[in-house]
Order: structure tokens, then C-alpha cells, then sequence
């Protein structure tokens, strides 16, 4: 499977001019032969927290409308982020990453289980209760959005059916060594490939410095972007249960142990 990991420099809360960048990125991906390509949390808005004016209905949304398009028109599949209005009056939002495949088709739709409340984001969006994953191209494929990765619970519950997860995310470039760091430890002790795609640039006042990177399922790093605005492509092999089926550290968990010492 290659993927092509886009980092880059959205327009802040303009979606027009983020996607028609991202276009030529979606074309540039095709070309180069990729299967899929990610775009990083809130793919086309930023990490904002003005749901009033980047909110989108779930049944209706523009940005899942132009993905499915553009999946469609470069023959490509699509991961991407965006923000989806509350259900009810006087709810909150979600964090979504959706996939489209080649054919615009709707294949995956996760809802960002941990709000970051540290940024604020558990005042206007509300977290997911499901896992997602899905099938594509040989591979099980787990997705998550940023804070998550601080949580590696999660990503071992993936594991079960996943030998691939996808991590899309707007991660300040203070913090970039905890990204790289965690992005590689849960690598390493979920025994899977790993994709972490960032942003670039300066919005809100905050710095992004990128570090998208693809992480093997022992931990080496495949490839990775930093400092600029740019696309990455990396293949990903079908190791990863080869390798779980050699070196089984998943059948030394002892989790209803974990359970009991959490209850105590």
C-alpha cells in the first residue's frame, strides 16, 4: 500500500482555499501512485474552535462532499479531518476523520475519542465512544486524531483487528518530541505500522512544525517530513503480522489483570 502523508499549511478557518490547495496535492499524490493520501486533523479549517463558523451538518458536509469529488476525479482514496455540528441544540461538535475511496464512497468515519481539554477543545467538541477500522488494500486500518496518541490503551484495543493505524493531528511544534516519541512507541508496542500526518505553519498564534513520519512495526522510521510545507509518500509492507506471529508479545498481555489493578 503506498500512502502519501500531505503536511500542510492550511488557510485558517477558510475552507475554499485550503481544499484548492489540497487539490494539487490530491493530484501530485495520484501521479506518484499512491493508494491514499491523509491530510492532517481539521484538514481544511485548522485546529479552531469557532464551530459556529467552521461546523458542518454530518448528513450534509461540504468538506466530505469535495473529498468524495476529488477521490473520484484523481481515482484516489482521501483521509481527512473536519468538524460536524452538535446533534442537538445546546450540544457540542465532533472531530471527525473520514475516508473516501477511489470511487467518492464514504468507507470510514471516526470521532475523535479524547477532546485535548489542556487546548479547550472539550468545551466545544465531545468524544467519540467507537473505534473505527476498515479494510483497504490488504491492510486492517485503525484511525485516530491527535490527542489520542497519548493514550495508548486505544491503540492496543485497535491492534486486535488492525495492522495499520493512521494518526492525523495539529500538534504544536513545543510538543513536536512527545509527537515523534509516541508515534514510535506505539509502533513498538502495538507491533504496527504507524502514519502520523501534522500541519506546517503559523495559525492562531500557534507554530507547526510538521514531523509527519511512517513508522514500521518495529519501530524504524520509513520516512519523514519536517520544517515545510510538503507531501511524503511511503510503502507499507504486510510484515506487521508476520512479525506479531513470530515475536507474540500480545499473547503475554495479561489484561484482565490491567483491569483489576486499575480497580484497586
Amino acid at each position: 500500500m503506498r500512502v502519501a502523508l500531505a503536511q500542510t499549511d492550511m488557510v485558517w478557518e477558510d475552507k475554499k482555499a485550503s481544499i484548492q490547495k489540497a487539490e494539487k496535492m490530491v493530484s501530485e499524490a495520484a501521479k506518484s501512485k499512491a493508494d491514499i493520501i491523509i491530510f492532517p486533523e481539521m484538514s481544511f479549517t485548522g485546529f479552531s474552535m469557532n464551530l459556529e463558523k467552521i461546523g458542518e451538518k454530518r448528513d450534509c458536509s461540504e468538506t466530505v462532499s469535495c473529498m468524495s469529488t476529488l477521490s473520484k476525479k484523481y481515482n484516489i482514496a482521501i483521509g481527512f479531518g473536519w468538524a460536524s455540528l452538535p446533534d442537538k441544540k445546546g450540544g457540542k461538535g465532533k472531530n471527525i476523520f473520514s475516508v473516501t475511496d477511489r470511487e467518492g464512497k464514504l468507507i470510514a468515519e471516526y470521532e475523535k475519542i479524547h477532546p485535548f481539554t489542556y487546548g479547550g477543545e472539550s468545551r466545544v467538541y465531545e468524544g467519540g465512544e467507537k473505534l473505527v477500522s476498515f479494510s483497504f488494500k490488504g491492510h486492517n486500518i485503525s484511525l485516530f486524531v491527535c490527542y489520542d496518541l497519548r493514550f495508548p490503551e486505544v491503540f492496543q484495543a485497535a491492534a486486535k483487528k488492525s495492522d495499520v493505524m493512521f494518526v492525523i493531528a495539529q500538534w504544536p511544534e513545543t510538543r513536536s518530541i512527545h509527537w515523534q516519541t509516541l508515534l514510535r512507541a506505539r509502533a513498538i508496542e502495538t507491533q504496527s505500522y504507524i502514519v502520523g500526518v501534522n500541519s506546517f505553519g503559523v495559525r492562531d498564534g500557534l507554530g507547526y512544525s510538521g514531523d509527519s513520519m511512517a513508522i514500521d512495526s518495529i519501530g524504524n522510521i520509513l520516512g519523514q517530513l519536517s520544517g515545510r510545507e510538503g507531501m511524503l509518500i511511503c510503502d507499507i509492507d504486510d510484515r506487521a503480522w508476520e512479525l506479531r506471529n513470530k515475536f507474540a508479545i500480545g499473547k503475554d498481555r495479561r489484561e484482565n489483570l490491567y483491569y483489576r489493578l486499575l480497580e484497586e
